[in-house]
């Protein structure tokens, strides 16, 4: 894909995000219900699309060492799960005055017991900083290398409740950790957000490498 940085402004995000989900429905049949969970996916768009992630810290008791993107449980003063994004937004990593420029589908955890709500923002000037224990590294993510095919990511054939699907996978640059990788649902979150933006740039998002290796090892039994 032949690509500049001006391709993929704030405005093409937001036409990428209304346009439909890549994805089909889930339907949710656990018992009990997940309960609901909202996430941001901050971005800056100067001098180049990033997107920033966060390295949660080896000491939580879930997910200790795991990558994802700012977010959290709804709080009784929140009005709506959009709040409770950017409610998280602020606490974790000091981002307040963003612009939303779309939902992202929900996500289901592998556990089944929370579905994510991920909202996507456009934090203008501003740039993150670690505000909470639970973060201890800040991790940038350029989109227009995956876009353009400059860079690869992978997938694992996997099994999840009797279907069969490709697991997304992206190996991530972190100053305070070797093999730092977003699986999972931050995982699909990401790709979905590339796919939808190469949709509207009218082209084909290239595609993963696939690989036998899971990188969450034996954190999740074979799922």
């Amino acid at each position: 894909m032949n690509l500049e940085v001006a391709n993929v402004g704030p405005a093409v995000v937001r036409r990428a995000l209304a346009r439909p989900s890549p994805f089909p429905p889930h339907a949710w049949d656990h018992d009990p219900p997940p309960r609901p969970a909202a996430v941001c996916v901050p971005i800056a768009f100067e001098p180049e699309p990033v997107a920033f992630a966060v390295l949660r810290a080896a000491s939580l008791r879930d997910h200790a060492g795991e990558v994802g993107f700012p977010g959290g449980k709804p709080e009784q003063g929140d009005a709506d799960l959009r709040a409770t994004a950017l409610r998280e937004l602020g606490e974790e990593v000091a981002l307040f005055d963003v612009d939303v420029l779309g939902v992202l589908s929900e996500v289901p955890v592998v556990t089944g017991r929370y579905v994510i709500h991920p909202f996507v923002a456009d934090i203008g000037a501003a740039r993150p900083e670690i505000r909470a224990s639970e973060v201890a590294e800040i991790l940038p993510i350029r989109l227009l290398p995956y876009l353009t095919g400059a860079a690869v990511y992978e997938a694992v054939q996997t099994t999840w409740r009797g279907l069969e699907f490709l697991t997304p996978h992206f190996h991530v640059d972190a100053r305070t950790r070797e093999g730092v990788v977003l699986y999972g649902a931050s995982a699909f979150m990401l790709w979905e957000l590339l796919l939808r933006v190469a949709a509207e740039l009218g082209e084909p998002l290239p595609g993963p490498v696939l690989v036998d290796s899971r990188p969450w090892g034996e954190r999740y039994g074979s799922r």
